[in-house]
């Protein structure tokens, strides 16, 4: 169970849409919650006392927040300016308090925008080992001051490793807080070893390729599913068929209905991640739901 929330704000009221889930999940869990804005170092456009300046409004601006804030939260709210690249220094926070569970707004930005501009968010999810919770406020929303989004269904996709497995864990734990219903779905992608249509005979060849995939891919599924039903908990399964599994998990999402996707990431950083990118990433550009990424702290980037 969750005892100790970290929120990354920015000041706007973009990021500030993380609040009403992390404080819903406190009143929930008794958890504390622990309210963070970072500095970037901005020498050359620095003017003498900016950083002064610049930590007074921080501390002022989160002050407000917590004054807004009330009695909305389950445990203890505090908070910190921190000064530093972000993504370390909001790490180092999470660390120094023992979080459990970090919780932050993304835009979602396209390829070539997040390539050029980078984002907090996705250099967090591929440094920590923590589950990050990601909301995506349309970027033309007002600010959102209630928490009003049920979690009736919990969408987890798996693709046969130890890792994505992982994701069902923190699905569980965050599932069983608003009683969800959990969907295990997995893509199947055609093969590159399909015969060729062209040939006499294969197209039959073909079939059965993709069907014993299927196959396999279902009983993996209702294996896992079975194991969870004997904990009492509500558990649907489907193989979804999609040349890449990121689109694929998006498209299963919208057809069950998801409230919420959780999967687990590798967090691949630089080339490998340009060139092969990753499911994960493709569903936290594509996705406008809750997302519950974790990445296993044994998970090394390729």
């Amino acid at each position: 169970m969750y005892t100790q929330i970290v929120v990354s704000l920015d000041g706007s009221a973009f990021a500030e849409s993380a609040l009403p889930l992390a404080l819903e999940i406190s009143r929930r869990t008794g958890a504390a919650v622990h309210v963070v804005t970072v500095l970037e170092p901005v020498t050359s456009f620095a003017y003498e006392g900016w950083e002064g300046a610049a930590v007074e409004w921080s501390n002022q601006y989160l002050e407000d927040v917590l004054d807004r804030i009330g009695d909305r939260s389950g445990g203890e709210v505090t908070h910190a300016v921190l000064s530093g690249h972000t993504v370390e220094m909001l790490q180092k926070e999470c660390e120094a308090k023992n979080a459990d569970l970090v919780v932050m707004a993304s835009h979602g930005r396209g390829a070539l925008s997040r390539m050029w501009l980078g984002s907090v968010t996705d250099g967090f999810v591929r440094q920590t080992s923590l589950p990050v919770l990601i909301v995506r406020p349309d970027e033309d929303a007002e600010p959102v001051r209630s928490f009003d989004h049920t979690f009736e269904t919990l969408l987890v996709p798996l693709d046969g490793s130890e890792l994505s497995e992982n994701a069902l864990e923190h699905a569980t734990e965050f599932g069983e807080l608003f009683d969800s219903a959990y969907h295990l779905t997995r893509v199947v992608s055609y093969p590159v070893d399909l015969a060729s249509p062209y040939l006499p005979h294969t197209a039959q060849l073909n079939q059965k390729i993709m069907d014993d995939a299927k196959d396999g891919a279902a009983q993996y599924l209702e294996a896992h599913a079975e194991n969870l039903r004997r904990r009492g908990l509500r558990v649907t399964t489907s193989v979804a068929v999609h040349a890449q599994a990121g689109q694929g998990i998006l498209a299963e999402a919208e057809e069950v209905g998801a409230d919420m996707v959780a999967m687990a990431t590798h967090g691949r950083r630089g080339l490998s991640r340009a060139i092969l990118g990753s499911a994960a990433d493709k569903v936290l550009r594509g996705l406008h739901l809750p997302l519950l990424l974790h990445r296993p702290g044994d998970a090394r980037d390729d």
